[in-house]
């Protein structure tokens, strides 16, 4: 399917795609949320994308975290962490923070996934869903800004430079700061 994608047959890629899927091929079921999120080839349809994407995280949500399919599952859960947070106009997904949490929780904690650590230290930080924590913002936020997540190099930094509900360590948020330049 991707390779038909490349080529630029987009209707042979969406079948392959979806026969893929069909079998439980956790890629093919990414790949397709993926481009109906972002109109890849196919018209947007983020209704269409949340569907791939929540029938991959009900499929796939205790794939070994070592597996090479753990990168997709880890992926869809923190798209969904968004659909969640923002709803999607005028269809049933309504926004819905606490949802968002538990999903970023899941792919931060189980897969180990940066992208929901960062989400998930934002939402602390910010109060969103959840009761406003610095000091688990700070932890989210550092393990994904070790794992390279310019977002979270960044906010830390911030948080650190400033002394925002942390000590204040001015010398370790500007190398974060830097870093995340």
């Amino acid at each position: 399917g991707t390779q038909a994608l490349r080529a630029g047959k987009p209707d042979q890629a969406v079948t392959s795609l979806e026969y893929a899927a069909g079998q439980g091929m956790p890629g093919a079921m990414w790949k397709l949320g993926r481009m109906y999120a972002e109109g890849e080839g196919v018209g947007q349809n983020k209704l269409r994308a949340f569907e791939y994407f929540l029938n991959l995280t009900k499929t796939h949500a205790y794939e070994p975290p070592d597996s090479p399919e753990s990168r997709f599952v880890a992926s869809a859960f923190v798209a969904l962490g968004q659909y969640y947070l923002d709803g999607i106009p005028d269809t049933a997904v309504k926004p819905d923070p606490a949802v968002a949490i538990d999903l970023f929780r899941h792919a931060a904690s189980y897969f180990g996934d940066q992208d929901a650590q960062y989400h998930l230290g934002r939402l602390y930080l910010l109060g969103t869903g959840t009761a406003k924590d610095s000091v688990q913002a700070a932890r989210w936020l550092r393990l994904a800004a070790n794992k390279g997540q310019r977002s979270a190099q960044a906010m830390l930094g911030s948080m650190l430079f400033k002394g925002q509900g942390v000590a204040r360590q001015p010398a370790a948020g500007l190398a974060w700061l830097t870093l995340a330049k």
